[in-house]
């Protein structure tokens, strides 16, 4: 047993057999196991957990949560995150007869009198797996435990959903000649996955943008010579003016925009969020961009993602296109 940064972060063995197979499934679903009375509450104690949302423009969360009985949890026990809940101790709910069989005596009995009803645990029936023991006397005890404990559980979630898509996206094929070329010509780069095409590329407005479809997903670079955005009113301008006018077909709606100071790749920058819409077709969705000065190369930067896929999943394609966005860098031989 061990602590991370505060947080119960155990081992269990299940069959006394460590788990060698990987685990499966999506990255932002949370297969949660328990009995369909305590699904309201469980929704609730996750939303406390769990509570990024993005807007697309309907509000979407970052974590999905699919509900699955207690008999049928040996379905879906590979899954890579599994939540397994409980509240009180009557064993004739068969969510917590199943989390009273998981844990160790010790450990149930510490999650209904003591301070644990939050146990995170790896690697319990797959390797690269997270689960998480939900288990108290009350939902108010839980919903305590997890004003504590819930940023420090979503840092580790968030962490492996990371680990896992970028394996996916750079270790099996990255287009590293068209890497070397954008650093060789402009004196930055980025890793590139397969399949992304180029759609424009336009030296003298500093402007290289890249996109994949079905489901459509882009992500441009634009580059300013000298500090074109010194205050966050400025940026904000210079963001706005580059969206509606080197985009050309594109503007950023009212709706949900916001911003804020962020550090990006080491670069103090404002990181933008919102809706895009198409000027003259019926097309929107989510966007993110980050603008930034880089003093090596005595420009302003701006990355902008974002996606279109009306009716389905956002949130797991724009975080894709983030993690692209942050193997950004900028060479500093290129600016000697």
């Amino acid at each position: 047993m061990r602590r991370t940064a505060g947080l119960l972060l155990i081992v269990l063995f299940i069959g006394c057999e460590i788990p060698k197979r990987n685990a499966l499934g999506a990255d932002n679903e949370l297969m949660v196991v328990c009995s369909k009375e305590r699904r309201n509450e469980m929704r609730e104690i996750l939303s406390a957990i769990f509570s990024d949302t993005i807007y697309t423009p309907q509000p979407e969360p970052v974590y999905k949560i699919k509900f699955i009985e207690p008999n049928s949890y040996g379905k879906i026990k590979r899954n890579v995150h599994l939540v397994f809940g409980s509240v009180g101790t009557d064993v004739t709910d068969p969510g917590t007869r199943l989390v009273k069989s998981l844990l160790s005596q010790n450990q149930f009995k510490e999650s209904i009198h003591g301070a644990n009803q939050l146990i995170l645990s790896e690697n319990v029936f797959a390797s690269g797996q997270l689960v998480l023991f939900i288990s108290g006397q009350s939902v108010d005890q839980i919903l305590e435990r997890a004003m504590v404990q819930g940023s420090k559980i979503l840092d580790h979630f968030d962490t492996l959903y990371e680990k896992r898509q970028k394996k996916h996206l750079f270790e099996k094929a990255r287009q590293k000649e068209l890497e070397n070329r954008l650093k060789s010509d402009y004196g930055w780069s980025m890793k590139i996955p397969w399949g992304y095409t180029i759609l424009r590329e336009e030296e003298e407005s500093g402007l290289f943008w890249m996109g994949r479809d079905i489901p459509y997903r882009w992500i441009a670079v634009h580059w300013q010579e000298g500090l074109t955005a010194p205050t966050p009113d400025s940026a904000s301008g210079v963001f706005h003016s580059f969206v509606s006018e080197v985009l050309e077909s594109i503007q950023i709606s009212d709706y949900k925009f916001a911003s804020e100071e962020f550090v990006f790749n080491n670069w103090t920058s404002q990181k933008y969020t919102g809706i895009w819409e198409h000027k003259e077709e019926a097309q929107g969705g989510p966007f993110k961009g980050y603008l930034f000065y880089d003093g090596i190369s005595n420009r302003t930067y701006i990355l902008y993602t974002m996606v279109f896929h009306p009716g389905n999943d956002k949130s797991l394609l724009l975080k894709q296109l983030d993690l692209i966005a942050e193997t950004f860098f900028v060479d500093p031989g290129g600016f000697e």
